[in-house]
């Protein structure tokens, strides 16, 4: 779990996993995935999330948040790393 406060016009671009979880703890976030093709457009894919309010990264690809006074959680729970946790519990089994 990563703890990022985004003040007013700071952004933060990275690369996240299918799975990785976003919560907004305070504030607004401004959320916009890489633009994706539809026939022969390129579609870009935004979103705006309020306080509170929790977005599931279902493909992995590079995302772009930008804050206005936002505090927010990124949460990684993707299956590779769930897979290693299930693992691990199964050695301590033995």
């Amino acid at each position: 779990m990563e703890k990022q406060v985004l003040r007013k016009g700071q952004v933060l671009r990275g690369y996240l996993r299918a799975g990785t979880q976003i919560l907004v703890l305070r504030g607004k976030l401004h959320l916009q995935y890489a633009p994706h093709y539809m026939g022969e457009c390129l579609l870009p894919q935004t979103r705006v999330l309020l306080e509170g309010e929790c977005e599931l990264i279902e493909e992995a690809g590079w995302v772009s948040l930008a804050g206005d006074e936002a505090e927010i959680h990124i949460i990684d729970t993707s299956p590779v790393r769930r897979w290693v946790w299930k693992i691990q519990g199964l050695l301590a089994g033995f």
